[in-house]
């Protein structure tokens, strides 16, 4: 006997000569701790009233991959695009980044437009730099403010995507309050 599968195939339009397929899209999401003088800090942003997907709540940057770049390569440019904090800027203050790999992968179709999201945490050390506080006066269409957020304040906050559990996971897998007393800087 065959098997049953509950997937719904992909479409696929003919264009001109082309077939193009339509299928889930894999999206980025960037869970980059800071550790400063004053505790850890987590990058986040508010999404502007002109999104369609959770507009005026708080929201790690995210966003979806393009053509010929890896997930790290995404990640890096959604970084950038949506708060101005270049990475490869920082890169003498970064003391993890799990290989490069997501922490977390998300499959469920459940979730936002069933959106495969691959989430990557990283740690940066600005004990002795200071937190790049140039990045909250950043704004564009879909950004309305950024915000280093204390991680003690998270819940203090309305969260889209679900990311303030990302952003808790993340912490507590990783240890990440031990690694405020063995900053290198």
């Amino acid at each position: 006997m065959k098997p049953q599968f509950k997937n719904r195939p992909n479409n696929v339009y003919k264009i001109k000569d082309k077939e193009v397929w339509e299928s889930r899209s894999p999206a980025v999401v960037a869970v980059l701790f800071s550790i400063s003088k004053n505790g850890i800090y987590v990058l986040s942003e508010k999404r502007s009233q002109s999104m369609q997907d959770e507009p005026g709540k708080w929201a790690l940057v995210s966003g979806y991959l393009d053509w010929d770049e890896s997930g790290w390569e995404a990640l890096i440019r959604e970084v950038y695009e949506e708060t101005s904090f270049y990475m490869p800027n920082f890169e003498k203050y970064l003391i993890h980044d799990n290989n490069r790999a997501p922490f977390f992968v998300n499959t469920d179709p459940s979730e936002n437009r069933q959106n495969v999201a691959l989430s990557y945490l990283l740690v940066y050390d600005f004990v002795k730099r200071g937190l790049p506080r140039n990045v909250e006066s950043y704004k564009d269409s879909e950004i309305e403010k950024v915000r280093w957020i204390k991680f003690t304040d998270i819940m203090d906050y309305t969260w889209a995507f679900n990311h303030d559990e990302r952003i808790i996971n993340g912490y507590y897998r990783y240890g990440i309050e031990n690694w405020f007393f063995h900053s290198k800087y």
